[in-house]
């Protein structure tokens, strides 16, 4: 998109007039060229139009999601390469503003989300390639740690989330995994693939009954230590550091992955099969979109947006 297309919607022609008045009235610091803010809004409405999404009050988080990721592969206008995060956020800024003045104007009844753009990209070097997972999985020696791998990597938890979790979070008929209180005390589901099912049912009826056999059968956590009590989650993140070492990889023992790498990493996989953000981010349990799970998305060439 360039700035030479123009608008073809009246109502939208009017929604910019508004705004430039919005802006003007605040006296906001137009740039050398003027009219900065009245230009993102004017590419934010022509992408719209571009969406087939010619009514405003139609643009929900699944329109302004799939813009954010237009904008993070989005060609620079004068030069190589993409938008500097500097030129992102000024984009979500404006979009603030415009909402603001949507707002006011009563021509929309409720905020539509806008996704945060910050600080805090994931080191790739903290990411694992599938390759090496596989190579995780195949160099497993017991059930426990299979079933550790499908919980950190397959259903993306959070290491404190997975010391949490009881056996009774596994719902191996729905297939599901409940994570009754992730971080901010959060409550969500998150989907289980086949073979992390097969994994965790496996540990559940043969290893873990086995393991207390003679100790409490009432206890609920589902990784249990040594003693058959909850283990930690330093216990479970030396049980990772133990498969890695079980590989003989060189390259992989120097990688320091811990947990969270893990959950990293099926984010990072997860975007590069096309999963949108907003799944992405309901996949992780985020309440905003951190740069940590589109850093991927922001070296891929530019493709079609594809959301859920």
């Amino acid at each position: 998109m360039t700035m030479k297309k123009t608008i073809k919607t009246p109502a939208y022609e009017n929604l910019l007039k508004e705004f430039d008045r919005f802006v003007k009235v605040r006296n906001y610091k137009q740039g050398q060229r003027g009219k900065m803010y009245q230009n993102a809004v004017k590419e934010f409405l022509i992408w719209l139009e571009d969406s087939g999404v010619t009514k405003i009050k139609d643009v929900d988080s699944q329109e302004t999601i799939s813009y954010f990721e237009y904008l993070i592969a989005r060609p620079k206008q004068r030069g190589e390469g993409t938008l500097a995060e500097k030129t992102i956020k000024f984009h979500l800024f404006t979009m603030g503003l415009f909402m603001l003045n949507l707002l006011e104007n009563k021509e929309i009844d409720k905020e539509f989300y806008i996704p945060t753009y910050g600080n805090g990209i994931q080191n790739p070097r903290n990411i694992l390639s599938t390759v090496e997972v596989k190579m995780l999985f195949d160099n497993c020696t017991s059930e426990i740690e299979r079933a550790l791998l499908s919980v950190a990597y397959g259903c993306g938890l959070r290491r404190s989330e997975i010391e949490k979790l009881d056996v009774k979070d596994v719902q191996l008929t729905s297939g599901m995994l409940m994570v009754r209180k992730g971080k901010g005390s959060k409550r969500r589901e998150v989907p289980m693939s086949d073979s992390v099912l097969k994994c965790l049912k496996q540990y559940i009826t043969e290893e873990r009954y086995q393991k207390l056999i003679g100790r409490n059968q009432l206890e609920e956590a589902l990784f249990v230590n040594a003693r058959g009590k909850r283990a930690s989650g330093e216990i479970l993140n030396d049980m990772l550091k133990r498969i890695i070492e079980q590989t003989d990889n060189y390259e992989l023992i120097q990688k320091d992955i811990s947990l969270h790498c893990l959950r990293h990493s099926i984010a990072s996989h997860l975007s590069d099969n096309d999963a949108g953000i907003e799944f992405i981010r309901r996949f992780l349990g985020h309440s905003e979109i951190n740069t940590t799970y589109i850093y991927a998305i922001k070296n891929k060439k530019r493709k079609p947006v594809v959301t859920f």
